[in-house]
């Protein structure tokens, strides 16, 4: 039997990997060997809803409640690492906890059938207690779960009086994550068990520095664009051939696959589970980041809002109404591409003619009518699928007996979110330009 960890890549987005890719020797090292997902999205923005859409492979697990804290997961599927110890696995989760004396780890969706979580805030004490539950993995094989939340912007504190300001205490805390991946690498290569142990590494969110506004502070468990949901996702596993698929996934397949590589016949039969990455590829993966029964926040000015992404465009849907994004090529979700177009008589969208838009405007979209057609389809397709998606929703929570007064309304599938549109076309909300000194050329040559 095949050992299980899971290395959880605490606030590690695409973006974050990417600028600090010197940051990460021993997780880029693994990735070099792994089957790694270009497309992989995280199906919330909170780390405790990512936690428990991966351990029940669906995104249901919350949406009854009209409030997230203290709300326990209904368990529409087993948890994985239940499935795991009742086939006789020896299931474990262990956290580096920097406020482990104010704040010890309350993991919610850890059920009290398995092992106590084992948190610390000491980096060798994590490491002895990883060298020990490897132990007899001839015998009993390991299922270990790794929550390092060093690079948690509140854990990283504890590296602000070596860093030079907070990029370079970011950067560090991301060094000291990858350490750790290097060091429980180590000792599974000691042990001789590296070959013999199935390996995700995945990122649970990002965060987003206030691009998108002051949201209270709060840095995650803001709205899903797509600088905060896509985040790193590698399988090491010696029976798969390593390299780069550009096929979409998402938080809740991993479950289903892991089940898989393990040679665990267990199908989950919530009918919104994830499935076998390695073996189908969704056309659609879906993120959030309230429950679907949860107001907006009026307070911070965050929203309750769901994505639909597929291989080019994420569409948001909120109370504002709906945002759509070429997230490769507009990776900060800046630009709502949905500003760009207009609704006929017959509810078509479509691209208005602008006699003065430059010759980049014109190349991108406006005469090249293949691009055009493809970004409306691509709106339609993602629009009805949300819109199904949500409407799953709110019938699931009817279905618990629970009424589902704060869903969103199908109405705002009809609407285009404003915000910004008239300082995106120049027409307001910005200063008048700044009266600086014009220098004649004879002028400028002296």
């Amino acid at each position: 039997m095949r050992n299980l960890l899971i290395f959880h890549l605490e606030s590690v987005a695409i973006q974050r990997f990417a600028a600090f890719a010197h940051a990460f020797p021993n997780v880029r090292r693994m990735f070099a060997e792994a089957l790694v997902f270009d497309r992989f999205f995280a199906s919330a923005t909170s780390t405790v809803m990512v936690i428990s859409y991966l351990f029940y492979g669906n995104d249901f697990e919350f949406d009854p409640s009209s409030r997230f804290e203290g709300m326990l997961p209904e368990g529409n599927n087993p948890h994985l690492f239940n499935l795991l110890q009742q086939r006789g696995y020896r299931s474990n989760l262990i956290c580096l906890n920097g406020f482990k004396h104010q704040r010890p780890i309350r993991m919610r969706p850890w059920t009290k059938d398995l092992p106590p979580v084992f948190d610390t805030n000491d980096f060798p004490t994590l490491f002895a207690k990883f060298d020990e539950l490897t132990d007899g993995a001839q015998n009993a094989p390991f299922a270990i779960y790794v929550w390092d939340l060093i690079s948690h912007v509140e854990h990283s504190l504890a590296l602000a009086p070596q860093a030079n300001g907070l990029t370079d205490q970011v950067m560090r805390a991301c060094r000291v994550a990858d350490d750790a991946v290097g060091e429980m690498r180590a000792i599974l290569e000691r042990k001789g068990l590296l070959d013999d142990t199935t390996i995700v590494l995945y990122g649970d969110h990002g965060d987003d520095y206030w691009s998108h506004g002051y949201k209270g502070g709060m840095i995650h468990g803001t709205e899903p664009y797509t600088s905060v949901i896509r985040t790193p996702l590698a399988i090491r596993d010696a029976r798969i051939a390593p390299g780069v698929v550009d096929r979409l996934a998402s938080t809740i397949d991993l479950s289903p696959t892991c089940l898989a590589l393990l040679g665990i016949d267990a199908p989950l039969p919530f009918a919104h589970s994830g499935a076998d990455l390695m073996q189908r590829t969704p056309a659609i993966v879906y993120s959030q980041n309230f429950t679907a029964n949860q107001p907006d926040d009026r307070e911070r000015g965050i929203a309750q809002a769901f994505a639909a992404i597929d291989d080019t465009y994420a569409l948001i849907a909120s109370s504002r109404g709906l945002e759509l994004y070429a997230y490769q090529l507009d990776d900060g979700n800046h630009c709502n591409l949905l500003h760009l177009l207009e609704r006929d008589a017959a509810g078509r969208m479509t691209l208005p003619l602008r006699p003065d838009a430059a010759g980049h405007f014109r190349a991108a979209l406006q005469e090249n009518p293949r691009a055009v057609e493809h970004l409306t389809q691509g709106y339609a397709r993602l629009r009805e699928a949300l819109a199904a998606r949500v409407e799953a929703k709110r019938a699931y929570i009817a279905s618990r007996g629970v009424e589902p007064r704060h869903a969103l309304p199908r109405a705002c599938f009809d609407t285009t979110n404003p915000q910004g549109r008239d300082a995106f076309f120049g027409t307001a909300g910005h200063a008048p330009p700044l009266k600086v000194p014009v220098f004649d050329f004879e002028y400028r040559l002296r």
